[in-house]
């Protein structure tokens, strides 16, 4: 089993490398300009490199205000978290091609659009409305509206895309606009890599 993990994570690992010098240089900016990197800490249990969403399974809240564990959201499935914000252009600009993946993907893949709602520059409530307005209410929205998730995956840059397997481990980061052909790409191979493991069992 874990002989057929390899290629799809080499795989996986190459598109982020691509994704990653593509955009964080463009996309990535703060307020004054300059270019930052999302940093997970590092806290597997087991003491390895491996990072996993147990260490990071942070509450995030539905429209209604219900809570959900995103390990709870990614249900045994492959999970892509997506962290945006309305006041994000380049988040705007990357919505209908997320649009267009989630469909796609949405048998095989749980997503989590964690919207970083501080109550400040960024309320719930605006921005579920803004999702209505703008026809994107059929995306799994979430408000993270303690911050939780944003501390945890050490999240500086909007927007930052984070893909987990099937078993729950963390295999990208990646700040910056997605580009639509290698987040297809990078999800082909994390739903193979599932599908190989499940035929394993």
């Amino acid at each position: 089993m874990a002989k057929k993990w390899v290629p799809a994570l080499v795989t996986l690992a190459v598109l982020v490398a691509v994704v990653t010098a593509a955009t964080v240089g463009r996309n990535a900016l703060l307020e004054d300009g300059s270019a930052t990197v999302a940093e997970l800490p590092t806290s597997s249990a087991d003491g390895d490199e491996a990072l996993w969403l147990a260490d990071h399974d942070v509450t995030v809240y539905t429209d209604l205000g219900e809570p959900m564990l995103l390990s709870a959201i990614a249900d045994g499935k492959p999970l892509v978290i997506n962290f945006w914000a309305t006041w994000c252009p380049y988040c705007v600009d990357e919505m209908p091609d997320l649009q267009e993946i989630h469909a796609d993907y949405a048998d095989r893949v749980s997503f989590a659009f964690v919207d970083a709602a501080d109550g400040d520059r960024e309320r719930a409530e605006d921005a579920a409305a803004w999702l209505v307005a703008q026809g994107f209410d059929d995306l799994p929205a979430y408000y993270d509206t303690q911050l939780e998730a944003v501390t945890s995956f050490g999240i500086y840059s909007y927007p930052t895309t984070v893909v987990v397997s099937a078993e729950g481990e963390i295999l990208t980061i990646s700040p910056g606009r997605i580009d639509p052909t290698l987040m297809r790409g990078a999800l082909e191979s994390v739903t193979s890599a599932a599908g190989n493991g499940a035929d394993a069992q």
